[in-house]
């Protein structure tokens, strides 16, 4: 899944409602977005569609591009805050899109709408090793190409093989090889549009060794970070040569909180809902963290997640 905006004037309800008059989608409007991400934060979208095929994405992305509709593609929201106001135009969400399937002995085809653990636990299954660090991510597959989301020494991109992609211009579908020079870290350069499925090549493997190694990692998430409270998994990139949770730590901001948001006192580099946060709490709270790194290191932060909306 690619998340783009398009550029428009100020959209209304009743153009959206003209546009989408004939599209035989799921369609809920003024949709509130917290329940729909990890983080249980974010105003409504003013319509959130929910496709069942990829030929009803193709179809919708022509209505899109013929209108100019401002656009987000939704996955399980894990690495998103979503602002107070909302979201102005269309939330695609492709939860329907989950078909996986054994293409030969080393690949795998899979829809942007599955989650990444499901698809680790199918090539398990299938005896095929590469993916267990997937098993802890609680993402989509869409979202895991996109952001190219790994842990370190494993990313998504070194066991993609290609990417569907229904075009922004065209509402085409168009399938790309997942060259190296498309992905970094935690970022990908694809063209605009909407991925809808990917293959990963992976290779054999004795399932019970791949079954130990994906216990492993799962066990290290769990002691490691904050599960029993809403999070969006880590708020920052690590900067070169560092680990943005010890630059957090060793400033002592671990604990701080700002309304109902709080800096994960297990994790630095997590944030956490303790107590009914608005997204103005948590943007409050990665500010100060941005600050208090740049003030005392000298080190800036990136986002590693993904902040959009309406203020």
């Amino acid at each position: 899944m690619i998340v783009e905006e398009m550029k428009t004037e100020k959209i209304t309800i009743a153009s959206l409602q003209s546009a989408l008059k004939n599209y035989s989608g799921q369609t809920r409007w003024n949709e509130v977005m917290a329940p729909y991400t990890s983080l249980k934060v974010g105003g409504p979208a003013d319509v959130m569609l929910l496709p069942k095929s990829i030929e009803e994405v193709s179809s919708l992305m022509q209505i899109i591009s013929k209108h100019q509709f401002p656009y987000f593609v939704l996955g399980n929201g894990s690495n998103l805050l979503i602002k107070d106001g909302g979201i102005e135009g269309i939330v695609i969400h492709l939860k329907y899109l989950h078909q996986v399937r054994f293409v030969d002995q080393n690949h795998i085809y899979v829809e942007a709408g599955l989650p990444y653990p499901k698809l680790a636990i199918y090539a398990m299954e299938q005896g095929l090793t590469g993916l267990e660090f997937a098993a802890g991510i609680p993402g989509t597959v869409g979202g895991a190409i996109v952001m190219n989301a790994g842990i370190p020494d494993f990313e998504t991109a070194a066991h993609l093989e290609s990417i569907t992609i229904i075009r922004e211009s065209s509402g085409q579908q168009e399938t790309i090889p997942a060259k190296e020079h498309l992905f970094s870290y935690r970022r990908s350069e694809l063209p605009k549009g909407i991925i809808v499925s990917g293959i990963f090549s992976l290779m054999a493997s004795s399932k019970k060794s791949i079954e130990l190694t994906m216990k492993t990692y799962l066990k290290k998430r769990q002691d490691t970070q904050p599960l029993s409270f809403s999070n969006c998994g880590s708020v920052f990139k690590n900067p070169e040569n560092h680990h943005a949770g010890a630059l957090i730590e060793s400033a002592g901001l671990k604990g701080l909180q700002i309304g109902g948001a709080q800096i994960s006192e297990r994790h630095g580099n997590f944030v956490i809902n303790r107590d009914a946060a608005s997204a103005a709490d948590f943007l409050a709270l990665i500010q100060k963290m941005k600050s208090a790194i740049f003030d005392s290191k000298g080190i800036p932060l990136e986002c590693e997640v993904k902040i959009i909306g309406r203020d």
